[in-house]
C-alpha cells in the first residue's frame, strides 16, 4: 500500500430554514456540482431552492445516482 494523507474538512449545517445561510457559507466564486439520486429532490423543488440560495455561483447537476454507486455512474460523472 502506498502512504497519503486524507484531509476533508467538513461543515454540515442541518435544520429548518437554513439554506439561506448558502450565501455565507460557499465562497462567491465558488464552482458548486450538485449531485442527487433518483429525483425526489428535483420534484419536491429542493433543487431549485438551492440553486436559488446559491446566487450568482457557476451551479452543474448531475442527478440520477444510484445508491452504492456503479462504476458506470462514476466514470460518467467524472467525465462530467
Amino acid at each position: 500500500m502506498y502512504n497519503f494523507d486524507f484531509y476533508n474538512p467538513t461543515h454540515i449545517v442541518f435544520g429548518k430554514d437554513r439554506l439561506d445561510e448558502l450565501d455565507t457559507l460557499v465562497p462567491k466564486d465558488a464552482k458548486v456540482l450538485i449531485t442527487y439520486g433518483g429525483g425526489s429532490a428535483v420534484h419536491s423543488g429542493l433543487i431549485d431552492r438551492v440553486v436559488k440560495a446559491l446566487g450568482s455561483r457557476k451551479v452543474e447537476q448531475f442527478g440520477g445516482i444510484e445508491p452504492n454507486p456503479s462504476l458506470e455512474t462514476c466514470e460518467r460523472a467524472v467525465a462530467f
